[in-house]
This record gives C-alpha cells, structure tokens and sequence, in this order.
C-alpha cells in the first residue's frame, strides 16, 4: 500500500549529535575512572581506598573485578600503574575529570557530582529535538493521515528467530549461552528482561525459534506523558555461562549509566528534566548503549575482560495504525554480530506490533 507510515528501526551504533556525544563520552571517562580505581585498589589498597556505598561505580565495577582470574586481576593492576604515570597524556584524555583524585576516600561518583560541567559542554534544549529528527525523521502530516488505513495494534514485541555459533569461544568445550538484557520504553523506564539458556553451542550449530520467541514486549496504550511517535529500546546480553554473573553485573552497569547519563544531560541543558520521554528519552536511550559500549571495550583494554560488547537496538512507532515498510507488522530480519573471547556468534531479531 502506497503512502502508509513506515515505523522506523536501527541498531545503535553512534549519535548523531557531536554535543550529546560529547556528554556521554565524559559520562564514560566517570566509568573509566572508576575501573582504574579499582585495579589500583587491588594492588594498594590503603593508598586507593575504596567507597563504602554497595550501589558506587567503584563497588559495581568491584563486583566484577572480583569474577576475573587472580593472574588477570594482578596483570590489570599492572596496567593502570603504568596508566596512572602517564600525566600529561593522562590529564589531557580525562580532560576536566583529570581533578578526580582516585587517592581519595570520597568515591568518583561523589566527586564527579561536585565537578560543574564545563560552560563549553552545555548546549539549549532544541538540540535534542535536532538529534531526535536526525535519528527517526519529523512525521509529516500526509504520513499520519495515510496511516489511519490500517487497524489499531495495541503492543509492540521483540522476538528472537536464530541465534548461531559461527565460531565457539575459547572457553573449554562446548559454550553454554544465556541471552539477558534490557529495555527502555517511551518514557525512558528501564526493565531487566531475565536471561534464559539459549543452548549448548559447538562451531557451525544454530538455535531456532519457530515461531519466533519473545524477546520483551511493550503496551503501546499505556498511560505516558509522550505522544507519539514513541521510541523503544533493548540491549542485547549474550553470555557463556562460565562468565560470572555477567547479565546481573550488566543490569547494575546500565541502571548506573542510565542515572548519569539522564544527570548530565540535564546539566548540559541547564534544568531539571523533567519526565525522560520524547527526545530526551531518545537522547537517553542512545546514549546509555553508547556509554556502555565505550565501558565494555576499556574493562577489555585494562582488565582484559573481554566478553560480548552489549548491542542496542531501537524501533519508533508512528501510530497504532501504523506499519512497518511494505505495510507488514513486523520489521524485515536484522542480524547482530557478537564477538568476543575468540567466539562469533550471529543473533536474528525483528519487531512486530500485535494485539
């Protein structure tokens, strides 16, 4: 059908603001900071003192720490010695956050609250409404009207038709795989969706799911502050079983990420947020798979825990009555690449709307 309103869908793979970019970049140097502590602490302990709050970034990122083998514990010990003598280079990746002093019994978190964002930083609330357009595009009034077509469908689902093991990880024998994650829905609550046992993969076999499983679902109806079009999030956690406690450790991650993220950005825009719906929500929910992104790949380079980097992926919904491109319910196949620990695995995935 000609003319109908396409909902819109993507990975997540970057944002198309330079200036909300440049406040989750800062958001994730927090984290990196606090991983550094930790491994610093490891070896010092008196001299790195650790904050006693169980819900800090230094005790979140400790938790894991804890999971990784003593020889690695003591090689990303190792490291950040080397890391923290670096001075000048060191001051100018941390930029304003370089002041954070990890030799402190005050935590990253509660001396980072009491470092005002940088003047340059800031930037007027329209830019998330520009971000908002550059992802998902202004509905046009012709789009609404050719929408009204189509029947109303009420919630929205993510479902899983494959995943397959292109190559096993080192780990020895086969790999048990979980697969957990997260979402964000349109006013930016975030909910663990609990991980399940995929299978029991060797290199080459495939788990499918016919029909495909629910992966997580939303109401498209309920009571929200946000009008549509609504956007929707979910974070994508693989896990070898023999991991430790990864997809607990990652809902602690992305709660965090989310909270400084959402307190950033309120910085940036000088004010209170208010509900985190709209472009905010979608500035959020960008923003926290990227930050988590950048996260994963600096506890690889420092601890070398390397694992499957979390994928996030989004869909906009222009209306109940409207429809994925060529007037279908459900979005056309996407497949998602995890690497890690010398494994390959491949995951399928669409968005459907039903009632």
């Amino acid at each position: 059908m000609a003319n109908t309103t396409d909902n819109k869908e993507l990975v997540v793979t970057g944002i198309p603001s330079a200036k909300v970019k440049a406040i989750a970049e800062r958001v994730a140097l927090e984290f990196q900071l606090a991983a550094d502590k930790v491994a610093a602490h490891h070896a010092e302990p008196g001299k790195y003192p650790m904050p006693s709050d169980a819900k800090s970034t230094e005790q979140i990122l400790a938790r894991r720490f804890r999971t990784l083998p003593e020889a690695q514990q003591k090689q990303a010990a190792d490291r950040i010695a080397v890391e923290l003598r670096g001075g000048a280079a060191r001051t100018k990746r941390l930029g304003d956050l370089a002041k954070v002093d990890l030799k402190s019994s005050s935590g990253v978190d509660e001396q980072v609250r009491k470092t005002p964002l940088p003047a340059r930083m800031k930037f007027p609330v329209e830019e998330l409404q520009r971000m908002s357009d550059a992802l998902v595009g202004p509905l046009t009034a012709q789009e609404v009207a050719s929408a009204a077509a189509f029947p109303e469908l009420r919630n929205l689902e993510l479902r899983i038709h494959r995943v397959k093991c292109v190559d096993e990880t080192s780990e020895i024998g086969k790999d048990e795989i979980d697969l957990g994650g997260t979402s964000v829905d349109e006013d930016g609550d975030t909910k663990k969706v609990s991980a399940f046992r995929v299978r029991s993969f060797s290199t080459g076999s495939v788990q499918t799911y016919s029909p495909p499983r629910r992966f997580t679902h939303f109401s498209l109806t309920e009571q929200s502050k946000v009008t549509f079009p609504k956007t929707y999030f979910v974070t994508l956690v693989p896990a070898e079983v023999d991991w430790g406690g990864l997809a607990d450790f990652l809902n602690e991650l992305l709660d965090k990420v989310k909270a400084k993220v959402a307190a950033a950005l309120a910085a940036a825009i000088g004010g209170a947020i208010g509900s985190p719906g709209g472009p905010l929500g979608i500035a959020i929910g960008v923003a926290v798979g990227f930050v988590v992104g950048l996260v994963f790949d600096y506890l690889k380079g420092l601890w070398g825990d390397e694992v499957f980097k979390p994928i996030t992926v989004s869909t906009t919904i222009s209306s109940l009555t409207s429809r994925f491109p060529g007037g279908q319910d459900n979005s056309t196949d996407r497949t998602l690449d995890f690497k890690g620990h010398g494994g390959h695995y491949q995951l399928t995935y669409d968005w459907r709307m039903y009632n």
